[in-house]
Formats: structure tokens, sequence, C-alpha cells
């Protein structure tokens, strides 16, 4: 065995315990990269936070809701310790009482006799030109699995989705979610910001990334965000950026249009955090416009949304921090997964196929999980 299976298999160990004892943690990779870095609050629970300014020259990772008006808090996870030494730590985790993990919840999942009712609503609005665009989400739940094969799957996610952000977080009381996200939300990295307009989706299948052709539905769809994104740049005085014209981009067996916006400007902590909290909800996870199309989610849906099509991410004491959509993700239980998948719903949407949208998006957790 080399120093890394060695190093590898003494992380995995540490991590078990954790969720044994249900410690707040998280481990992550972030895309292109392949290393997963974690992080543990081995004292008290973590701290809700209202802006993310208020994290400034932290070290840890944030969880973010949905719907920040909801009931649901956002939370930061701190870092309690600088290097990695697991020996030191077991002794810790020893000596640290833990919490009850959460038990299996009743949870509603979507049937398609029902997604296609909250569609029907949905499509009504939009012919109405009251929307240009409003996302729906539905819930699908596997029995039988649970956190004993969590840190399981967010490994095979993290070797199957390279080009994702695969993440594992444990909240006590809160939750445990997994997941490999195909959005970033925001970048922040030694005073530059990056971000990203995302949407459209597509099963590749056999084809080659040159092959794909979108249709007029999906380029609109996509338009909606970048247009969005743009006007809150104008908004936040930031004039100078460059952007990418959309481009087809490859996460899993699916690929979306996207368009990468890098704002090089020297830019602080608070600016790009001021600039996130306006970005969320995105419209590629919410709609046009944003508060018409929150309350019509909050109407139409029957489930909530919890932590998925928030964000998170970790953040760091030099003011550098990566963002990210809690996309493709699910929550996990005792016994059971709730996974959750959504798809953008506009006037030209087609309720058949937005089914077979999401059903294309849980494969990326469902085929590794099967």
């Amino acid at each position: 065995m080399n120093l890394l299976d060695k190093e590898d298999r003494k992380r995995n160990e540490f991590l078990t315990k954790c969720l044994v004892k249900n410690i707040a943690f998280y481990a992550y990779s972030l895309p292109e990269s392949s290393t997963i870095k974690l992080g543990v609050q081995l004292k008290g629970l973590p701290q809700k936070y209202t802006n993310l300014s208020n994290l400034k020259e932290k070290e840890g990772f944030v969880f973010a809701p949905f719907d920040q008006k909801g009931k649901y808090a956002s939370y930061f996870i701190r870092k309690d310790f600088d290097e990695i030494d697991f020996q030191e730590l077991d002794l810790n985790l020893e000596e640290i009482e833990g919490y009850k993990a959460e038990e299996d919840n009743a949870i509603h999942e979507s049937t398609r006799e029902e997604y296609s009712q909250q569609m029907n609503i949905l499509l009504s609005q939009l012919n109405k030109k009251e929307l240009d665009k409003v996302i729906l989400s539905r819930i699908h739940v596997l029995h039988q699995k649970g956190r004993e094969e969590a840190l399981t799957y967010f490994l095979k996610l993290n070797e199957a989705y390279p080009n994702a952000f695969v993440f594992i977080v444990d909240i006590p009381k809160i939750g445990l979610w997994i997941g490999a996200s195909p959005e970033r939300l925001i970048s922040h990295k030694q005073n530059k910001m990056k971000t990203v307009a995302l949407a459209g989706t597509q099963k590749l299948g056999g084809r080659k990334i040159e092959e794909v052709v979108w249709e007029d539905k999906e380029v609109e769809e996509q338009a909606f965000v970048s247009s969005y994104i743009e006007k809150l740049l104008k908004g936040s005085q930031i004039t100078k950026y460059e952007r990418t014209e959309p481009f087809t981009s490859q996460a899993g067996n699916l690929v979306h249009l996207k368009t990468v916006y890098q704002i090089n400007s020297n830019l602080g902590f608070d600016q790009s955090s001021s600039f996130a909290e306006a970005l969320h909800p995105t419209p590629a996870v919410c709609g046009l416009p944003k508060r018409d199309a929150m309350e019509l989610i909050r109407t139409v849906e029957n489930h909530d949304r919890e932590y998925y099509a928030g964000y998170l991410g970790p953040v760091h004491t030099n003011g550098d921090m990566s963002l990210f959509v809690n996309l493709r993700s699910m929550k996990v239980f005792k016994n059971m997964m709730a996974l959750f998948v959504g798809g953008g719903i506009t006037s030209g949407s087609n309720p058949e196929k937005e089914w077979d949208e999401t059903c294309f998006k849980a494969q990326t957790l469902l085929n590794v999980i099967k």
C-alpha cells in the first residue's frame, strides 16, 4: 500500500467516525481536482449567519438554503484545526459526545401525475406573460440506503464527476447532504471574482460535445440567466469584466449551455459577498422575475426544498471563497435518501420533456448509487 492509499484510508476512517458520532463536518473536491479537502467542527454546533460578509477572515464552510426567508437558516461550519493530523483529531473525537442522527422522516415524493398538474399551473402563468421562467423541482426517494452508505457514495461521486463540485456535509439536527454540483455561484480568489450563467439540459448520449444542437427554448432559458447576471453586475458598479460566448459544457452524462464571467478588478470580500447574496437564488434555480417566481414556487411545490438549490462551499481566512449551487444532490436519512431534481420551465416547455429532463438529472446520482 503506497503512502497516498494509507492517507486516504486514514481520512475515510476519520470521516466514518464523524458520521457515526454525527459531528459537524464537511468534505469536498473542487471542479477539475480530485483532491478531497475536509473540515470538522469539534466544539459546539455550527453558527447561523445572516450575511456572508460577517464571515470575513474566518475558515470553514457555508451551507445556505434555497429560500432565505423561509424556516431554514444559513450555517457556517467552523474548521477547528489547521493541519490534517488524524491521530490527534481521533483523540479529540473520542472526547466528544456527538449528537443523535436524524431519523427517517416523512418526505413528499412527487408523482408524475402531480408533476404534470404543477406544470400546467406554471404554464398558465407563463402564457399570461406574467413570468419569463420558473423552476419546478421534485423529489425521488430511495429506500434501504442511508447514512452507512453516504461516505461510499461521496467517494464514488468524486471519481465519477471530476468536473463537478462534489461534497458531503453533515450538520447535527439539520441533516446530511451529498451531491455533485455542476454550477458555480461565485468564486473569489486573490480579489478576482468568477461566476457563470448555466441553463438548458440535454443528455449527451453517444454524441460528441460539438455535435450537440440547442433548441430555441434552451437558448432562451440560458439567455435569461446571462441577462440577469449582467444586470446585477451593473447594479454592483462592476462594468469591467470578461465573458465567454455561450458554450456547451459537460457535467457527467449531461450537457448544459454555459457562459463564464471573469471580473479582474480588485474586489474585496464584502463586495463579492454582496454580489453572491444578490445573485442567490439564481434564475437557473428560481426563475424570472425572481420575486414572482419564488412566490409561485412556494405556492405550487408540495415539498420544501430545504437546502436544495441553496448554496454551499468553503471560505478562507485570506478572503478567498468558492461557492456553488446545491444541485444534483440528496438529503440522507438513516435508512433512506431524498434526491432533489428540477428544471427550468418557460412558455415553450413540454411537460413530457421536462419530466424526462428531471430523470436525466437524477441519473447523475442514481448511476453511482445503483
